[in-house]
């Protein structure tokens, strides 16, 4: 089947395609950018960090691990359809649920979207439902985006439609319309905004996250790049002011990742806006010190 729904790319994560029999964690790439609302490109990204990623060492010193001889596995990228959201993330769904029976897997978007495909593929594949856990500069629980639903503006609507708005929680959000707060706030949906969570410290913040997520059996990490401040990640879709440092954003996904933490995906970069390819580059490092941290819990694992 996913012969079917899956392309080889020219390039490969740290340009090793990997062995599925020595690293439990595969890679997807998701080349769709079709319902971006400011600055399309981002269906360029899985190439560019891909690219960027073969200049960059793989040595974690937060794991202290390296991926220089067991790397994720490049099942290279879904066969997207470019002006339909739906039939794309039909296909992304087809991908996620066939690969996360038995491994676990990092998508690279694209828009924040795939993430409602990669979530309703997770969803069947488990039979269960986890804890969904967002860093995004944007609350997107908007019901619709100028009349469609499935706009990356509404991306944790729909996610919360699979999983219910209790078992998400956004972080780092500084963008949002009243009345979308209001409708989470009253849907019960966990958040954290980068005002707070910049006043808090990087333990007060675990503790908050590691609470939520022991509800659930198995949790799930979205990160849009765009949580990061622009001064770090000015190559994204839809930049917003006053937002993450890289490190703390870095040490707080890693230090959540856990045995129960089952996928992952890395969104919205924008390799067309991106001078100097820098935020090509930082996803890149986050992808390596992310694939270090599964490496080792599913070392411990054994």
């Amino acid at each position: 089947m996913l012969e079917l729904y899956l392309i080889n790319d020219p390039y490969v994560f740290l340009g090793v395609r990997g062995d599925r029999g020595r690293n439990p964690l595969s890679l997807v790439g998701v080349p769709f950018d079709s319902t971006n609302s400011f600055r399309s490109g981002s269906r360029f990204a899985p190439m560019h960090i891909r690219l960027a990623s073969h200049s960059l060492e793989t040595y974690s010193f937060r794991s202290g691990l390296s991926l220089e001889e067991n790397p994720p596995v490049d099942e290279g990228d879904v066969a997207v359809v470019h002006g339909s959201a739906e039939a794309t993330l039909r296909n992304v769904s087809v991908v996620a649920e066939e690969i996360f029976r038995g491994r676990r897997v990092g998508f690279i978007g694209g828009d924040h979207i795939i993430t409602y495909g990669v979530v309703e593929g997770l969803v069947k594949a488990l039979g269960k439902t986890p804890c969904v856990l967002v860093l995004d500069a944007h609350l997107d629980f908007r019901p619709d985006y100028l009349g469609f639903k499935y706009s990356h503006a509404c991306v944790t609507r729909r996610v919360s439609e699979l999983v219910g708005a209790r078992n998400i929680m956004v972080l780092g959000f500084r963008a949002v319309d009243a009345g979308e707060l209001r409708e989470a706030r009253g849907a019960g949906l966990n958040m954290i905004n980068s005002y707070e969570l910049q006043k808090m410290t990087l333990r007060e913040t675990l503790n908050k996250v590691r609470d939520f997520l022991s509800t659930c059996s198995h949790a799930y990490v979205s990160l849009d790049a765009d949580v990061i401040d622009p001064a770090y990640a000015p190559g994204v879709a839809t930049p917003e002011p006053e937002g993450l440092q890289p490190t703390v954003v870095i040490d707080l996904i890693t230090d959540v990742i856990d045995k129960k933490t089952t996928g992952f995906d890395l969104v919205e970069v924008n390799p067309l806006v991106d001078p100097g390819n820098v935020t090509s580059f930082l996803a890149a490092k986050i992808l390596i010190e992310i694939s270090a941290r599964f490496l080792g819990v599913l070392k411990t694992q054994k």
